[in-house]
C-alpha cells in the first residue's frame, strides 16, 4: 500500500510540474523622453550634408526575456517637431514646409511578433538581434517594415535597444526641398539608440 501511495504521489507531482508555465508573463518596459534616448537622421546630398537629432522619443515594449517564444509587442513614437538640425531657419523650413509637423506631429513604429523565429531567451548581460515586423507611419503614410533590432538585456534590468534603417521621402509623400537652405537626399539614414526601463508590472494578454 505504501508503495502504491508513493507512486501516486510522484505521478501527481510530475503532473503538477508539467502543468505549470515555464516562465512568467511578459513585462512592460517603458521608453521615456529625454537622454540617453536619441533618434538621429543623416542626410547626404550633393549640395550639403547634415544631421538632425531629438531625444523626444517615447514608447513601450512588452516581452518575456526568459521566453522569447511567447512573442512581443511594442510601440515607439518620435516627436517630429523636436528634430534639431543645428540651424533654426532650417528647422522651421523642415517642420513647416516638408514634414508638416502641425498636421503629422509624430512618427510611429509599432507591431507584434510571435517569437517563433527568435532565440529562446536573452539572459542578463546578453544581447541578440531580433527581426521586428511592424508598421512605420510618417507624414500620414504607413508602410510595412521589418527592422533588425539589437536588444541588450543589461545587468541593471533595463533594455538597450538600437537599430538603423533608411527612409525614402517618396514612400511617405514628403516633398523634397528645392531651395538652397536645405537640400535633402532622396533617402535618409535613421538611427535609434534607446533605453527601456521595466515599470514593475506584468502584462496579461
Amino acid at each position: 500500500m505504501t508503495r502504491v501511495l508513493l507512486t501516486l504521489a510522484c505521478c501527481a507531482g510530475l503532473a503538477f510540474v508539467a502543468a505549470r508555465p515555464a516562465t512568467g508573463a511578459p513585462t512592460r518596459y517603458r521608453i521615456e523622453a529625454g537622454a540617453p534616448n536619441e533618434v538621429r537622421f543623416h542626410s547626404e546630398a550633393t549640395v550639403e550634408s547634415f544631421d538632425g537629432t531629438t531625444d523626444q522619443v517615447r514608447g513601450w515594449v512588452e516581452v518575456d526575456l526568459a521566453d522569447l517564444s511567447s512573442g512581443a509587442r511594442w510601440r515607439v513614437e518620435v516627436d517630429m517637431a523636436s528634430l534639431d538640425t543645428g540651424i533654426g531657419l532650417r528647422n522651421r523650413h523642415m517642420r513647416d514646409n516638408h514634414l508638416h509637423t502641425d498636421e503629422f506631429p509624430v512618427a510611429v513604429f509599432e507591431g507584434e511578433a510571435d517569437g517563433a523565429a527568435w532565440p529562446e531567451s536573452i539572459p542578463p548581460g546578453g544581447s541578440t538581434i531580433l527581426e521586428l515586423p511592424g508598421t512605420f507611419a510618417l507624414h500620414g503614410v504607413a508602410r510595412e517594415r521589418s527592422l533588425a533590432v539589437t536588444i541588450e538585456h543589461r545587468d541593471n534590468g533595463t533594455l538597450g535597444i538600437s537599430t538603423g534603417f533608411r527612409v525614402a521621402l517618396a514612400d511617405h509623400d514628403i516633398p523634397r526641398p528645392k531651395f538652397l537652405m536645405m537640400k535633402l537626399a532622396e533617402e535618409q539614414d535613421v538611427r535609434l539608440e534607446l533605453v527601456a526601463t521595466p515599470d514593475g508590472s506584468e502584462v496579461t494578454r
